[in-house]
């Protein structure tokens, strides 16, 4: 039987136990003999002609299941032999996005395509059943919008960077060396927050934007982007999830606003988000 090739690749066919072993006693030696903190589990080649010699023919509709529970296997041993291991496994476009592959890996490659404003989209999907933690976010050398952008939109996630130091100006970098303290600063309110999707990118073709409300709705941080440019751009942002009486400074302007005005009457943000690829991001705290 010819057998289809992707990618210049086969696939190991992890549901059988002695190709799981011996996968296992390469990966295990690579890494007890080396310094390493953090391996990407990428499966990117889909599967072909499944089938297992080993299993007779009415068991033959068990091998899809089987390679997924011998994957499972080899990343319990994984994490069981090495728990100081960040495992981070990749999404497939979305179809490994799940529980079971989270049980092992706490955070999943959200997807290979990291422009600012197709990854709105993406994330604001994916928030719809997995949290912030989990979904890798990364800066990259996207050619749309600037870095400030690139870092409100990836903060939204694991966040990091995909870049060549050596084409970066001292300006970019010096501008990167700042943004990353952004994520160290916002951590927690990104993290163990409440998300609130305040518009959203299906529905809007102008603009998107989200919130995190910490625990005690002492802290938020919003986020907006303007996808497009548009004349009529007036239009109000209205927060949620804020104390109504309690009164919030604005972090960057030290203005105040109560928590009522902020949900009710909203920022006017016609000035602030002018063009394509603009983005604003607004840090409150009670005061």
């Amino acid at each position: 039987r010819d057998s289809s090739i992707a990618r210049n690749q086969y696939v190991i066919d992890y549901s059988r136990k002695e190709v799981r072993d011996y996968i296992y006693s390469q990966m295990y030696k690579i890494l007890s003999e080396n310094d390493i903190d953090y391996v990407k589990w990428d499966f990117n080649r889909n599967l072909t002609e499944v089938a297992n010699a080993d299993l007779p023919p009415e068991k033959q509709g068990e091998v899809f299941h089987r390679f997924v529970l011998g994957t499972y296997e080899i990343m319990d041993r994984l994490t069981t032999d090495f728990p100081h291991l960040l495992l981070e496994n990749c999404s497939g476009g979305g179809g490994r996005f799940d529980p079971g592959m989270l049980y092992f890996s706490p955070q999943i490659w959200t997807s290979d395509d990291t422009d600012p404003i197709e990854r709105l989209t993406i994330q604001f999907g994916t928030s719809l059943v997995y949290p912030a933690s989990t979904m890798g976010a990364h800066v990259s050398a996207s050619k749309r919008t600037g870095y400030e952008t690139k870092t409100n939109v990836a903060l939204w996630g694991t966040f990091g960077y995909e870049l060549d130091p050596d084409k970066l100006t001292e300006e970019e970098i010096a501008e990167i060396k700042e943004q990353a303290k952004l994520y160290h600063k916002y951590y927690d309110v990104i993290h163990y927050g409440d998300l609130y999707r305040l518009e959203s990118p299906f529905e809007n073709y102008d603009r998107c934007a989200w919130q995190f409300v910490s625990e005690d709705k002492k802290e938020a941080l919003v986020t907006a982007v303007q996808i497009k440019k548009v004349v009529h751009g007036f239009k109000m942002l209205k927060l949620q999830g804020l104390k109504p009486n309690s009164i919030y400074k604005d972090e960057a302007t030290g203005d105040t606003y109560s928590g009522a005005y902020l949900m009710n009457a909203g920022l006017n943000l016609y000035d602030i988000l002018d063009n394509d690829g603009d983005s604003y991001l607004l840090h409150l705290t009670e005061v």
